[in-house]
């Protein structure tokens, strides 16, 4: 019943395929898909969204709604045992339903704003999914989910910038853009700055308004482009790792370290109406006191625009 009625918030979104772009598409992440060894930490997450284009767009200025649903599973370490004291990482998952708005200006300015409703814990079904994944695929027992983050109500709020920077060696084979995000909540708090450099593989570059970066449902037909983006990221809270800010009831939980780097990199291709992305992204030491250390995973997005 839980999964039905995340998915009913999509469902609004299916009117506006005859007068608007819309965009439907499926978004995984697995450590998985770039080495089998390194399986944990973030370990998966799978998000279904829909977005679709605004009546209220002009040529100066794009509005592109959005809707998702996903859960996101963490483990320790050692997935082997029972025993608190082997875990370096709290187990925790992450149910969430979300609203995004993005504008996206003739300059190139993009501001996006998110906001997120889900939980933390148990009624997360982490635990369930991730269990019936190892026994359907054989990859063996799990243990130690008892020890998982405790229920926490989860209340995001996110804002997000992007400009164009370097207009003087960009051309049009390659752009720089400047990138600056916030949330808070009682998940997360965390701020993030870093750049975005994108390299044509094919034709000139979309402009970033109309390409498939931030899901612009723009008009071009085909593009296909490299990116590489790193930031810096200094995390405030993080209900994963900390538990519950207004309680410390889970068993197992660390201290943060608040300055982490993230790095993304990958290919992007749209053709038509179909969206294609092959990510690899790396986030270096979370957690104080722990043998914790960086982690990668990859991510594969893909989608179709009606």
């Amino acid at each position: 019943m839980r999964y039905l009625l995340l998915i009913g918030l999509l469902i609004p979104t299916l009117g506006w395929t005859q007068k608007n772009n819309f965009e439907l598409g499926l978004h995984l992440d697995n450590d998985s898909f770039v080495s089998t060894f390194n399986d944990f930490y973030y370990t998966s997450g799978l998000f279904l969204f829909a977005n679709y284009s605004s009546s209220k767009s002009t040529s100066e200025k794009k509005i592109v709604h959005g809707f998702k649903i996903g859960q996101e599973i963490y483990n320790p370490r050692e997935v082997k045992s029972f025993f608190p004291d082997d875990h370096n990482r709290p187990y925790a998952g992450y149910l969430f339903a979300e609203y995004n708005r993005t504008k996206m200006y003739a300059s190139n300015r993009i501001i996006g704003m998110t906001f997120k409703l889900g939980v933390i814990g148990p009624d997360s079904k982490a635990a369930d999914f991730q269990e019936w994944m190892h026994t359907t695929f054989g990859f063996g027992e799990i243990m130690g989910w008892e020890q998982q983050i405790h229920n926490l109500l989860v209340i995001q709020f996110g804002l997000s910038y992007s400009k164009p920077i370097f207009n003087r060696i960009a051309s049009d084979k390659v752009d720089f853009h400047l990138l600056a995000a916030t949330e808070i909540g009682t998940a997360f708090s965390s701020v993030h700055i870093g750049t975005l450099v994108r390299i044509s593989l094919s034709k000139p570059l979309t402009s970033i308004q109309n390409s498939n970066y931030y899901n612009g449902l723009g008009t071009a037909i085909k593009e296909v482009y490299f990116f590489v983006s790193p930031k810096v990221n200094i995390q405030a809270y993080d209900a994963t790792i900390q538990g519950s800010m207004f309680n410390n009831e889970s068993p197992v939980t660390f201290n943060l370290k608040p300055v982490r780097f993230n790095g993304e990199a990958g290919i992007k291709i749209k053709y038509y109406q179909y969206n294609l992305s092959c990510m690899f992204n790396y986030t270096s030491d979370e957690i104080k006191n722990s043998s914790a250390k960086g982690y990668f995973y990859g991510l594969i997005v893909g989608s179709y625009v009606f």
